[in-house]
């Protein structure tokens, strides 16, 4: 199957040609607090991941920093919680305008910080506004229950002050439109804390809100490894959105423990995606290849593993690494996919799990090649554990129970694809695989109307759909009785 045809399912239609008509500036970064950019004495450099080369300074928040952000927050959450539901949403859609306005912009930064191919890189800029136009229809659900003698309604209040904390690998999508689009829509002011690795698309795109919000409503903080405590224990934050690994999850998780903050927690995933022997092998072969090629491997939801019924794993084999061979490993030329691993720490862990030098990539830059491991043990390193990177063990199978047994046996449960032409037997298989969402005839691709979750040590509570943004929120009822009970 031709790439193309493959990513016109993925990417939004959002893209902008338009010049940007406001004043914001791609040189400049800071933190924002309460509407306005504030530096600070110390700074910090990323790196870009193609060029190992020194990109801007950006200052690094203070303890000061996240008090005056979350009184900002506190005060603004006053303000804004009469605000009808009607206002909010026409201020989302005006920001969506201004987003889309600077969409060349946006792409260049986040390939810059994060070293995605231009294709992926539009991709993502793009899901934000598709997110943010999702979030800026939906109504809150009515439940309401009547018998003769009472009225019970639900209704959905604000929790208060937020925090988003998000990853390197989509600094974009796991912040604006994971977390600030169904907070706001919630009534929650949010602070974003985005990784040291990428700071800069963030802090770009949360300044470029202050154009449409009011102060402190939402907010961003760049740091060091003291800035994520320093929000996680703060007694007025009410609310922490996490995306992460795992061991970070759980520190995440001890610290909303002290004193009950509501907390999600999306984390890592070893997805696995069972190819049964019924199936178009040369498109099927290229949908598990861009599931474990997407963003070059570094997604928390991407294909991880693969089981290939024993009868056509010879030729789908043959035939996932004759599309790998298509993919261009650089960044820049128009059509590719696969860009450098975004960090020097995630390379060397990459290439332990591979253990092979063969794999790097030449020149500058983090770079390696897509490696496809043939039938590996099952207590190998790159069967057993998340790699985060473009690697992906194949494995055969024939037995329906055992391959389900399988695919279970592992602590997370974030996604799974189950290929084949019998849809019942598909939805029959992805029925008994224990991850938050199973894709069928589909690599993964989240989108906003679903409900994006994980089992076991994949996380805690979700994100997006009406569910995730009622996940800011505290549920209240009311029940109502028409007449007085006579008790005598």
């Amino acid at each position: 199957m031709p790439i193309k045809s493959i990513l016109h399912k993925v990417a939004h239609p959002f893209s902008s040609t338009s010049k940007a008509a406001s004043s914001i500036t791609f040189d400049k970064f800071c933190n924002i607090i309460d509407g306005k950019q504030r530096s600070g004495d110390q700074i910090h450099n990323a790196i870009n991941p193609r060029t190992q080369e020194k990109l801007w300074d950006i200052p690094i928040a203070t303890e000061n920093d996240v008090n005056d952000a979350v009184k900002a927050a506190e005060r603004a959450f006053q303000d804004w919680r009469p605000t009808p539901i009607e206002n909010r949403q026409k201020l989302m859609k005006e920001y969506i305008q201004l987003w889309k306005e600077h969409h060349t912009e946006m792409t260049d930064l986040l390939m810059a910080e994060n070293g995605k191919a231009r294709t992926m890189a539009i991709v993502e800029v793009d899901s934000v506004s598709a997110f943010w136009e999702y979030f800026s229809k939906i109504t809150f659900p009515v439940e309401e229950f009547e018998d003769e003698q009472k009225v019970v309604k639900t209704i959905y209040k604000p929790l208060g002050v937020a925090v988003g904390i998000s990853p390197w690998n989509f600094p974009l999508s796991l912040s604006l439109a994971f977390k600030v689009a169904p907070a706001i829509v919630a009534d929650c002011p949010i602070i974003i804390k985005p990784s040291p690795f990428t700071p800069y698309t963030a802090a770009k795109a949360i300044e470029l809100a202050q154009q449409i919000f009011p102060p402190g409503l939402i907010q961003c903080l760049g740091g060091d490894d003291r800035l994520g405590p320093w929000l996680t224990g703060h007694p007025d934050v009410k609310k922490i959105s996490f995306t992460g690994s795992i061991a970070t999850g759980k520190k995440v998780t001890e610290a909303c423990s002290k004193d009950l903050k509501r907390v999600v927690l999306e984390l890592g995933g070893n997805d696995p995606a069972v190819v049964c022997e019924d199936v178009d092998i040369e498109a099927t072969a290229a949908e598990c290849a861009m599931g474990s090629w997407f963003n070059t491997g570094q997604m928390c939801v991407c294909t991880k593993r693969i089981f290939v019924h024993e009868k056509i794993y010879k030729p789908f084999m043959e035939a996932m690494i004759k599309f790998t061979k298509t993919l261009s490993l650089e960044a820049e030329g128009e059509g590719a996919l696969l860009g450098p691993v975004q960090n020097e720490m995630q390379y060397e862990k990459v290439l332990e799990v591979v253990e092979d030098s063969r794999v790097k990539g030449g020149g500058k830059g983090f770079f390696i090649n897509p490696t496809i491991v043939d039938n590996p043990p099952s207590d190998s390193i790159v069967w057993k554990e998340e790699p985060f990177g473009p690697i992906v063990p194949v494995q055969p199978w024939k037995d329906e129970a055992d391959v389900i047994r399988r695919c279970n046996d592992d602590k997370t449960g974030l996604g799974a694809c189950v290929y084949s032409k019998d849809i019942e037997r598909a939805e029959r298989i992805a029925a008994n695989i224990d991850s938050g969402t199973v894709w069928v005839n589909s690599f993964e691709k989240p989108v906003p109307e679903a409900y994006f979750s994980g089992h076991k040590m994949s996380g805690l509570g979700g994100e997006g759909s009406v569910k995730g943004m009622l996940a800011y929120c505290n549920a209240t009822v009311n029940q109502r009785y028409k007449k007085n009970v006579n008790y005598a």
